[in-house]
This record gives structure tokens, C-alpha cells and sequence, in this order.
């Protein structure tokens, strides 16, 4: 889908304590409670293994020169802002789901699978200091599962007024969500137990969804067997897929993601490891950049809002796996953090949201009207810059992240909540 810069969104104050309207925003800081009747998740202990913050030490690259205790309460500022905003309950009464309130992502300020699997990935890493952390991912798990599609993924967008599907055509997934949701049961499953069934069930059924023959990644879980989508290389997660789930084989998606990278970028962005939106040929040993409009039209040949969430995924799995295991990763992320601050002059509200394959802005959108600002763009960088041992580019980057410069909405505060996780340096690994 498209993303766009919206106007200016007024954050609520978070305060501590308060309690859940019936279908208003959730709160940080509360009681915890046990879920409601029917609710998903498991009777499982609702103290946190890892409560927030558990505090990591990653296999490459430096951190923010900030303290850590400067660090971890500015991630509980930001979570406090993010779920008091974005964290709503409903659609039922055992439901929650993260809004797209600010962007034009789902009508009505509903939910996509994208917004739902960022918040079951956020939920369980901010239990401790959310005392009801169990119950809200219950409820985002919940909402999940009566929401699927046929093939056992997430309808990828719901109406926030009638929760109903509301693309055109039969309800189909999203791989990017699909993922993060996979995630988030492992997640859960680390945190507190009794969600390895409910885990194993969604990887079997990803695969069969979105897997294909030669191990690449399709875009959705209906689409063709020939494109890939880079913002989906989440190889941080497919590697704690391969540990969780035995019964398939996750190594072999790893490689050939990794190989897909490898080729593409050797043939496209050798110096500087950019993806473009959407990949064509990904099922060959030459995959390339789609047409300009392929699908979203941002355009889909150059980094857009989807790729610019690249250097954080890979810069992740760097971060996580280090320099060896996810070379490719690593030097991938090194590449892009290196020309992203060459393009921005090491100003992080001067990343584009578009940007060339040869490392160059891009100042117009698909249709050709102006789009030079998005606070997700350098935001995305972090990981990047923190695996390419940039002390300077990383302190830049995590100065700003506590600014909302644009008015961003869902998007870019969300990606901004995860990433300050991550730049904390508490982003644990739940197969470790």
C-alpha cells in the first residue's frame, strides 16, 4: 500500500494507571489483569521472563553514546506515547489492534496485518513495564485469528468502524505482517509459554502461504511465485523460524533471501546495497527491479516506503547474528547506512523517502509530486548505522528519533517505536 506523509497528529499524554475505555486506547503502566472470556492466549503465567528492559549485548557495531538507563527510559516515553495512540481494544470486547490513525493505510483508522504484527512484536518486548502487556497481545492474537483468510494468514486490512475486510476482491494476506505475526508468537512464547502450538500452526501455514519451491518469499500469500518483496527480508526472523520450527525448512529460505540480495545488489547497487520496492525475476539467479508502477507506484523500481525499512531489518539481523552468520546482512546494512548519510549529509531528517539505486534523492513520488520528507526514513537507518560502527551517524540518528519532525502518523511512529527498541539495545532474541 502506499504511504503517504500526513498532517500533523496530536499525541496523547500517556499517563500511568489509567484504565481501557471500551474501544479508546490502551494505557502504559496498568494493573495487570486477567484476559476477558474467550480471549486467545493461553493460561500461561503473566509474569515476563525478559520483562523491559532486558538488556542485550549485540555481536557488532556500537551503540547510541547515550547511558543505558537515558536509553531504556526513552524507549518507555515513546511506548507510553505509541500505545496510548495507536493500541486500541476492539473490535470485540477480547480484541485489540494497532491503528493506522494519521496515514490512509485502512479506512476509518483501522488495522492492516502490517500494524498488527508491529504491535505483537512490541507488546511482548515491553512486558515488565507494561502490566498488561499478556493481555493486550491476546487480544492483537485474538483479532488475528478472526480475521483470517484462506490460506490461514491475517486479511491484510480491516475497516475501523465495521472490522470488516475492505480490499477489493477475496481477503488475501500480506507477507510482511504475516511474518511479524509469526514472530510475535515466538515472542510470546519466550516471554511467558504456551504459545508453541499456537506458533508451530501460523509458521506451517505461512509456509504453505508464502513460501515458494526455490525458497524465496512471495509478496503475498496469493500473488506470484516470481516477485519478492525486500521489505520482507526480515532474516532476523526467518533465522528464529529455523530454531523454533524443525518440521520445515527455514534454512533454506534464508539462503536463497540471502542469495536474492546478493545477486540483485551485485547487479543493481554493487557500492551501495540498495533494494529497490519490489524485485521481478526472484525465482531466477537475476532478479531486478520491477516496473516503475508494478503495484504501488511509489515507484516500485527505487527505494520507497517499503525499502526504506531495509537498513533496519538487515542491520538487525547484523546486530543479532553478527558479522559471520548474517554476513550478508552485515554488509549489506553497511552499504546502505554509508550512502543514506552520504545522501543526507549526516542529517537524519534529510534521508528521502525515495532514493535511486545509484545513491541518489529521488524528490518526487510516483505521480510526480513533491515528496522529500518522512520521518521513517532515517529513522529505519538506525540498526544500519549502529552495525556499520558509526558512533556519529548512530548518535544522529537516535537524537532524532526522540522528534517528530513531519507529523507522521501510525507508520513512522511505529517503525520508530521498534527501532528505539532495537537501539537500546533491548531487542532480545527470543531462539538465543
Amino acid at each position: 500500500m502506499k504511504r503517504l506523509v500526513s498532517a500533523t497528529i496530536a499525541l496523547g499524554t500517556a499517563m500511568l494507571g489509567l484504565s481501557v475505555g471500551a474501544a479508546g486506547p490502551a494505557t502504559a503502566g496498568q494493573a495487570a489483569v486477567a484476559g476477558p472470556a474467550g480471549t486467545a492466549g493461553p493460561a500461561a503465567a503473566a509474569t515476563p521472563s525478559r520483562p523491559f528492559p532486558t538488556h542485550v549485548t549485540y555481536k557488532v557495531g556500537v551503540m547510541p553514546s547515550a547511558s543505558q538507563s537515558t536509553r531504556d527510559a526513552t524507549v518507555e516515553k515513546q511506548y507510553a506515547s505509541w500505545k496510548s495512540t495507536y493500541l486500541v481494544k476492539g473490535c470485540a470486547s477480547n480484541e485489540y489492534y494497532v491503528s493506522t490513525k494519521g496515514d490512509d493505510d485502512a479506512p476509518h483508522n483501522g488495522t492492516v496485518s502490517e500494524a498488527q504484527g508491529y504491535g505483537m512484536n512490541i507488546v511482548p518486548l515491553m512486558a515488565g513495564y507494561d502490566a498488561n502487556a499478556k493481555t493486550e497481545f491476546d487480544g492483537l492474537w485474538q483479532l488475528v485469528q478472526d480475521h483470517e483468510d484462506a490460506q490461514g494468514m491475517m486479511q491484510w486490512q480491516l475497516d475501523g468502524k465495521t472490522c470488516k475486510y475492505t480490499d477489493s476482491g477475496t481477503p488475501d494476506g500480506a507477507t510482511d505482517g504475516d511474518l511479524d505475526i509469526g514472530y510475535g508468537l515466538i515472542l510470546a512464547d519466550k516471554q511467558w509459554g504456551g504459545y508453541t502450538s499456537a506458533a508451530l500452526t501460523w509458521l506451517s501455514h505461512f509456509w504453505t502461504a508464502n513460501v515458494t519451491s526455490d525458497g524465496h518469499l512471495k509478496c503475498e500469500d496469493d500473488g506470484p511465485n516470481t516477485d519478492a518483496r525486500p521489505s520482507d527480508f526480515m532474516l532476523d526472523h526467518l533465522r528464529a523460524y529455523a530454531a523454533y520450527d524443525p518440521s520445515h525448512d527455514w534454512a533454506k529460505v534464508v539462503t536463497r533471501t540471502e542469495a536474492v540480495i546478493s545477486e540483485f545488489t551485485g547487479a543493481y547497487s554493487s557500492s551501495y546495497g540498495l533494494l529497490s520496492d519490489f524485485v521481478v525475476k526472484a525465482n531466477t539467479t537475476a532478479p531486478k527491479p520491477a516496473p516503475a508502477d508494478y503495484q504501488e507506484n511509489q515507484p516500485d523500481n527505487i527505494v520507497g516506503y517499503n525499502s526504506i525499512r531495509v537498513p533496519w531489518h538487515l542491520g538487525t539481523d547484523a546486530l543479532l547474528y553478527g558479522s559471520t552468520t548474517a554476513a550478508v546482512s552485515y554488509s549489506t546494512a553497511v552499504k546502505e547506512s554509508n550512502c543514506l548519510k552520504t545522501e543526507a549529509g549526516g542529517n537524519p531528517q534529510k534521508v528521502y523517502p525515495h532514493t535511486n539505486l545509484n545513491c541518489t534523492k529521488r524528490t518526487t513520488d510516483g505521480d510526480g509530486d513533491s515528496d522529500t520528507q518522512a520521518e521513517e526514513a532515517g529513522d529505519a537507518v538506525g540498526p544500519a548505522a549502529m552495525a556499520a560502527g558509526d558512533q556519529a551517524w548512530t548518535d544522529a540518528i537516535w537524537n532524532e528519533l526522540a522528534q517528530n519532525p513531519f507529523g507522521d502518523g501510525y507508520y513512522g511512529e511505529t517503525i520508530k517505536m521498534i527501532v528505539y527498541v532495537v537501539m537500546a539495545g533491548d531487542y532480545w532474541n527470543p531462539v538465543a
